[in-house]
C-alpha cells in the first residue's frame, strides 16, 4: 500500500485491466457460446472499478477520525467487504447472462485477487514502470 496521501491511479487502472482480461477469460471458459464477450466487456469495467477502490482505501480512510485510519481491522474489513460486493456483482451477472453462469472458483479468485493487489503492489511496484503519483 501507499502512504495514505497518496491517490493511486494508473497503476489501479492497469492492474484492474489485467484483471479484468483473467475474468474474460474465466467468463469465455464458462460461458462459452453464450454471449461471453459482452458479458466479458461488461466485466472489465467494473473490475477495474472494483480494483481501483480497493487500491484507494487507505487514502479515503485518511479522512476519517485518526483512529480508524490507523486500524489494520478496519481496513482489511472495508477491503474485504469492496471484494465480496464484487464477487456478488460477478455472480449477479453472470446468473442474469446465462443459463450455465461462472464458476465459483472463478468468483472467488477475482474476488481474492481485487483484495490481494493492494497488499501485492508494494512489491511489484520497483519492478514496474508505472508512476505511484498517476
Amino acid at each position: 500500500m501507499a502512504t495514505e496521501t497518496t491517490l493511486i491511479i494508473l497503476p489501479a487502472l492497469i492492474i484492474g485491466g489485467i484483471i479484468g482480461l483473467v475474468e474474460m477469460f474465466f467468463v469465455h471458459a464458462d460461458e462459452i457460446g453464450m454471449g461471453w464477450f459482452a458479458h466479458g466487456l461488461h466485466a472489465l469495467p467494473f473490475t477495474i472499478l472494483f480494483t481501483f477502490i480497493n487500491m484507494n482505501v487507505s487514502w479515503a480512510l485518511a479522512f476519517l477520525p485518526g483512529h480508524l485510519t490507523s486500524n489494520l481491522w478496519i481496513d482489511l474489513g472495508v477491503r474485504a467487504a469492496i471484494s465480496i460486493i464484487a464477487m456478488l456483482k460477478i455472480a449477479t451477472a453472470a446468473a442474469i447472462a446465462g443459463r450455465v453462469g461462472e464458476r465459483f472458483q472463478h468468483t472467488l479468485i477475482i474476488g481474492a485477487l481485487i483484495f490481494a493487489v493492494p497488499y501485492v503492489w508494494p512489491i511489484l511496484a520497483p519492478f514496474v514502470p508505472i508512476p505511484n503519483f498517476w
